[in-house]
């Protein structure tokens, strides 16, 4: 089902679409670079040329395009750190019963027009009829405006955990879920 706002449609990215992923990603980075909610991505750490290309590769990269442009960005796959073993999450599945959120990203310019909500109404739709029982997912402490939009489409909180990325070391992240 598509829930896509007027003008914007969503698919998943090929290899052709690597120069316009990475210069959505490298745009967003540098309108964020400033702002307190940034999720300490950068041009050299992540998203990487290497997780964008495989992600592109594995059929994990879903776009959003408005007038030919890609406006948003999201990973959609069962790969996790290795801190997400230790949480008490809600929902019991085994691997490959649940899917994970990486790289959510939305243009500033097209935020609060309900694309990211849109998206991810696509995401929980396409794996709950694929029989997923959860999608799981974890934010960096201080981004809060994105914390609040993910508790607003039903999303859990289960844990604070503190994971390590090798692009960001050690930081608190805020785990969560959502039931399917």
């Amino acid at each position: 089902m598509n829930h896509l706002p007027e003008g914007y449609s969503m698919r998943l990215a090929t290899a052709a679409d690597y120069a316009a992923v990475r210069a959505f990603y490298n745009q967003l980075i540098d309108d964020m670079e400033n702002l307190p909610y940034h999720p300490m991505w950068d041009k050299e750490g992540h998203p990487s040329d290497a997780y964008l290309q495989s992600a592109m590769a594995g059929g994990e990269l879903w776009l959003a395009e408005h007038a030919g442009q890609v406006v948003a960005a999201l990973i959609v796959n069962q790969a996790a750190n290795e801190g997400y073993l230790s949480v008490p999450w809600k929902v019991q599945a085994a691997p490959g019963e649940y899917t994970i959120l990486h790289a959510f990203g939305v243009d500033i310019r097209h935020q609060g027009r309900g694309l990211g909500s849109a998206m991810m109404r696509c995401v929980i739709d396409r794996e709950r009829a694929a029989g997923r029982k959860a999608i799981r997912l974890d934010l960096i402490d201080f981004n809060l405006p994105t914390q609040k939009a993910y508790l607003r489409m039903g999303f859990q909180k289960c844990a604070e955990v503190r994971l390590y990325y090798p692009e960001v070391g050690w930081q608190l992240f805020h785990m969560f879920e959502l039931a399917l």
